[in-house]
């Protein structure tokens, strides 16, 4: 397996892992509004929410804020390979 190769599934697994993580945050942006999305960290949390939302983690990071929520605080939105998951 080469370089890129290797890269490619290191990062796939990384996103995986992201989506299929059991906490939860509500990400909120004033631009954007907010979502719940599922983390083990902020940083995680603001990546999730930076996939979804279709934008650059660095636009995101400068106002968002993440707060962890409660398993009973509404449904994680996720990717559609995920759902179900």
């Amino acid at each position: 397996m080469d370089t890129d190769a290797r890269y490619e599934t290191a990062k796939r697994r990384a996103r995986e892992m992201r989506w299929l993580e059991t906490g939860k945050a509500r990400v909120s942006h004033p631009k954007y509004g907010s979502v719940i999305v599922p983390h083990g960290s902020k940083i995680m949390a603001l990546e999730n929410a930076t996939e979804l939302w279709g934008r650059d983690l660095l636009e995101i990071i400068k106002e968002a804020e993440v707060w962890a929520v409660e398993p009973d605080a509404g449904p994680v939105v996720r990717p559609k390979e995920f759902d179900g998951q």
